[in-house]
């Protein structure tokens, strides 16, 4: 039986907003995970306001290192928010490892605001 052992490497905890804004209509970068050995994000919560007067529609993707958006790693696909309309999204344990992005798009532009919010964790001292 393989044995698994406690990584005592000591970490440094940062809660922080990851994003503030209005994505673009095509895909746009949102945040990516520090790109260190050992870094990592752990999403906590994506707010979604759609400030228009009509429905719009938005795509969120967690997209690994190196790689590219697809529906594969799609975490909201073309999903419809109401108009004038705030939802809270509670994603707890969602978590990026090193060099992972969020990525996203809106289908007009400037009417859905994200706030996504999470912990940042990288090694103290740098590469160890």
């Amino acid at each position: 039986m393989a044995e698994f052992a406690l990584d005592p490497t000591p970490r440094a905890t940062v809660r922080k907003v990851l994003y503030r804004g209005n994505p673009g209509t095509s895909d746009t970068l949102l945040y990516t995970s520090p790109n260190l050995p050992g870094g990592r994000t752990e999403v906590s919560r994506i707010v979604v306001a759609n400030t228009n007067d009509s429905a719009i529609t938005f795509r969120l993707h967690a997209v690994p290192k190196g790689g590219s958006v697809g529906v594969t790693n799609a975490l909201f696909y073309d999903v419809s928010v109401a108009a004038n309309t705030t939802v809270i999204h509670d994603v707890r344990g969602l978590v990026l490892e090193e060099g992972e992005m969020l990525r996203a798009l809106q289908s007009a532009a400037s009417k859905i605001c994200l706030t996504i919010t999470g912990v940042q964790e990288v090694r103290v001292g740098g590469v160890q």
